[in-house]
């Protein structure tokens, strides 16, 4: 038994790594295909029935190593920049991975749960799970099993359509296929092995071929669009300068001066835009931005040059002397310095770039005086430019913004969509780990999905080209200034096409990833009720119904008003609303979310049951905390937030029922037989 144990461990941490090995820069992104295997094989036995009665717990283990292996800089991460010992980083490095690892928990579960009842082939049960897994579990830091064919374009296609889950949809049937091919020869007789092969596995493989075959036909068709399209010739700055070198007095003249330098030396070279990195520009601007400095003032920007520019700045809107908010902006200068359009980001790195409540939250900000406190922009844009006596747009997005397909979809429905992206980003928080490749992977797909190019610049790397079929065709290196301090600045130029935006995706949203989450709650109710314990409607929609009864109780009981409540429940609109609002309403909300949760686990634990409606409390509690985020909302950059609220809001639930089931036997009340 023991020996079994270490076995499936052994084998879960397998495929933990294969996956890990599949990302960037380890870069084997074969592995991927057949990584889930091992993983597989450990939930499920040559029958198909469930091998252990923990597969949460192995699914888990496989996630921990897939998100160690992946994030494995956290830690430095933590004590360069938070001035944590190692210590302490460690117990956080592993908390954050344990909660990346529920995707792979909760797959592991429900596969075997399926399985068991419905008899479903793993080969499409498996990857109809994953992507439902993968659309559901909000990250802290977003990645999908798809970054892993970043560098496969003829893989990647299919996400103009179904976004990066199509692309984990096709790595996970490939993992299910196999799986059920390796049990089936183990099952044949010698003469009869071929058999295994047709059927179902073979259908993966044909589903596998036609989007391999969809991908080269769209790789062609952007090929034959691209050398139609007008080209703007843009030059990238990659400064690599040290994070704790920026805005230094005596310092920040000499990075302006390099920047002015390199920018100088594209100009001479034809470029036609130049792009300088995330918060590159020395000095704070005051808004609103209308144009440059004077000449002759060592502020200014386009010294010694004419190009128009788009550049990351720190900008300042003062209410009084002491008084002020603080903007992590991108700007765009024209050719005779003017600016035609600024861009304020919208989506802040947490206790990097801004402290939630920062006024409510004072103290925090007092103890710690490294958190920078910027203030969040609520809209995006696209910028103007004229190249040739045409009029074409840029999609300005900031650092990590690029990588969150629900911001790439909203700046696509501005009244002027862009014709090419930019993004400008600072990852010199990373140092020279795989943090800054695995971010250029995930940003890889917002050109696939609307089918325009996507332009880099980043301050230490890594700067990119990327064309409408997700190719990199030109890319800068991932430097680490402090470890590295002789590392000398990059430019780069090339030609990038101005093309229209196309791609399913941006109308079909992920509406993939819900039908494959409507199959797995079909199946589920199938399930329950094959197993003899139908799904109990009654507590899970009584349940959703009493928690949104308490958010319509809480908006008459406070003065917030049930419309702020809302918008902080979805994430719809709450950037457009007061902090000091935002902030009571957030309280209130989780006070009201809390109490309710508490009285529902109180009566289902004091009920007696045959079973304890665990998954229906857990399931009425997603049903609103999660899906109307998903369904309604915008599920972009507030991952941390729906999670702590869901989390303490099933907490409450769980612990409610475990101590009145307690009480209830403590008075002698048996459960019926």
């Amino acid at each position: 038994m023991l020996g079994q144990t270490w076995g499936r461990l052994l084998l879960s941490i397998l495929s933990g790594t294969l996956l890990f090995l599949a990302c960037a820069d380890f870069d084997i992104w074969p592995l991927c295909w057949i990584g889930l295997v091992p993983l597989l094989w450990v939930l499920l036995d040559d029958d198909g029935q469930p091998r252990t009665r923990s597969p949460f717990f192995y699914g888990m283990v496989a996630g921990m190593f897939a998100n160690g292996g992946g994030f494995y800089w956290i830690v430095g991460l933590l004590q360069r920049f938070g001035h944590l010992p190692w210590i302490a980083a460690a117990p956080l490095f592993l908390l954050l991975i344990a909660y990346q690892a529920l995707t792979f928990g909760l797959f592991a579960v429900i596969v075997c749960r399926l399985r068991m009842h419905l008899g479903v082939k793993v080969t499409w049960l498996a990857p109809i799970v994953w992507v439902a897994c993968e659309l559901c579990v909000p990250y802290v830091f977003p990645w999908y099993l798809s970054i892993t064919q970043a560098w496969v374009p003829t893989v990647i296609q299919i996400a103009d359509i179904t976004g990066p889950l199509g692309v984990s949809f096709l790595l996970v049937l490939s993992n299910g296929a196999l799986f059920d091919v390796l049990h089936a020869i183990g099952r044949a007789k010698p003469g009869r092995r071929l058999r295994a092969f047709l059927g179902t596995p073979l259908l993966a493989v044909g589903t596998i071929v036609l989007c391999l075959a969809y991908g080269t036909v769209r790789i062609h068709q952007v090929d034959e669009a691209r050398q139609h399209a007008e080209k703007l010739r843009v030059g990238v700055v990659q400064a690599n300068v040290g994070i704790h070198e920026k805005f230094v007095p005596g310092l920040r003249e000499q990075q302006h001066a390099l920047h002015l330098s390199l920018s100088q030396q594209l100009t001479s070279q034809g470029a036609e835009l130049i792009l300088w990195p995330e918060s590159s520009y020395p000095y704070a601007m005051a808004r609103p931005v209308i144009g440059d400095f004077p000449v002759g003032d060592r502020r200014r920007v386009q010294n010694g040059f004419q190009t128009p520019i788009v550049f990351g700045a720190l900008t300042v809107d003062r209410k009084g002397i002491s008084d002020y908010d603080m903007f992590n902006t991108a700007i765009m200068l024209d050719q005779e310095g003017k600016a035609v359009g600024t861009f304020d980001k919208n989506f802040l790195l947490i206790f990097g770039e801004y402290l939630p409540f920062a006024h409510e939250l004072d103290f925090l900000r007092r103890a710690i005086p490294e958190i920078s406190n910027f203030s969040r922009g609520t809209e995006t844009t696209t910028f103007p430019i004229d190249v040739r006596g045409k009029r074409y747009s840029l999609g300005p997005m900031i650092c990590y913004e690029d990588i969150i397909p629900a911001f790439g979809r909203r700046l696509f429905a501005d009244k002027n969509p862009p014709n090419l992206m930019v993004n400008i980003t600072n990852d010199a928080w990373f140092g020279a780990t795989s943090e800054p490749y695995e971010h250029l992977a995930l940003a890889v797909f917002r050109a696939v999905e609307h089918r325009v190019e996507l332009v880099r610049a980043v301050n230490t790397g890594v700067s990119a080209y990327i064309d409408a079929a997700g190719r990199v065709y030109q890319k800068g290196p991932s430097v680490d200034p402090q470890l590295q301090p002789d590392a000398k600045p990059v430019t780069l130029l090339a030609d990038m096409a101005l093309l229209p935006p196309g791609g399913l995706f941006q109308r079909l949203g992920e509406t993939f990833g819900f039908l494959c989450l409507a199959t797995v709650l079909l199946l589920g109710v199938l399930s329950r009720q094959r197993a003899g314990t139908p799904l109990r409607f009654g507590v899970l929609v009584g349940g959703s119904a009493v928690l949104h009864g308490s958010m319509v109780l809480g908006g008459l009981l406070f003065p917030s008003g049930l419309s702020a409540l809302y918008a902080v429940l979805l994430h719809r609109g709450e950037n457009a609303l007061p902090e000091a609002l935002v902030f009571a309403a957030s309280w209130q909300m989780l006070l009201m979310l809390s109490v309710a949760a508490i009285l529902l686990g109180a009566y289902c634990g004091y009920r007696p049951h045959k079973r304890p409606p665990t998954m229906e409390l857990i399931g009425a509690i997603c049903a609103t905390t999660v899906l109307p985020v998903t369904l309604l909302g915008r599920m972009e950059g507030n991952t941390g937030a729906v999670v702590i609220v869901s989390g303490i809001t099933v907490v409450c639930a769980l612990l409610a029922r475990r101590i009145c089931a307690r009480i209830r036997r403590a008075n002698g009340q048996v459960q019926p037989s």
